[in-house]
């Protein structure tokens, strides 16, 4: 059986969850209370969860102002690219020819839906869906380390992919990449695949730089 999640969990997966929305980040009255009141929570847990969030960057706590959300400087950026440019690739290596039917067909199902977020121009649900393509893979890889690294940096980067993914050809591209990854993996060809993985990273970083 699952253990329950904590209240300290639950506030700091909601809180990290808000980090992402541009209202929250441009809201000049972030406050332990306001947020308490705003999950309607206990102000204990909140705490707790803002000071886990403030160690590991994502905000800052000014004492008796309130709450910053940090923005990502160009040098982070740089360095979590770099981090899921390696790690990205060698869980790609290691899952070329190894994957099942079943887990190509999830990685397809993902790919299809996020062709229909392009013509509904469905920015966020294409976000979410990228998200899950990229996750996928390390859940077939069956590292949770991994998993929760990862999900750290993304997390990390949601406002500026956001913004680039406004673009309804940086969708295509994307979507078009995404493809070309899959099919390598059908395929079972490891070097067709990692090429086509760090074109799409390094393509990524370079359209948000």
């Amino acid at each position: 059986m699952l253990k329950k999640q904590s209240k300290k969990n639950q506030a700091y997966y909601r809180i990290k969850s808000l980090i992402g929305d541009t209202q929250f980040v441009n809201s000049h009255h972030i406050s332990e209370n306001s947020l308490a009141g705003r999950l309607k929570m206990s102000r204990t847990p909140v705490r707790e969860a803002l000071q886990q969030l403030e160690m590991e960057g994502f905000i800052k706590i000014i004492p008796n102002k309130g709450i910053v959300v940090l923005e990502t400087s160009v040098n982070e950026f740089r360095q979590i690219y770099d981090m899921r440019i390696a790690i990205e690739e060698f869980v790609l290596r290691e899952l070329t020819g190894k994957l099942s039917e079943e887990q190509l067909a999830i990685l397809e199902d993902i790919i299809e839906e996020q062709g229909k977020c392009i013509e509904s121009e469905e920015t966020t649900r294409f976000l979410s869906l990228d998200r899950q393509f990229h996750e996928a893979l390390f859940r077939f890889y069956d590292n949770p380390m991994i998993i929760d690294y990862m999900s750290n940096l993304r997390d990390r980067l949601y406002s500026l992919n956001y913004k680039m993914l406004q673009s309804k050809e940086n969708k295509k591209l994307f979507l078009s990449e995404h493809r070309k990854i899959l099919e390598a993996l059908r395929k079972k060809d490891v070097i067709e695949a990692m090429r086509n993985m760090d074109i799409h990273l390094k393509g990524g970083k370079t359209r948000l730089m």
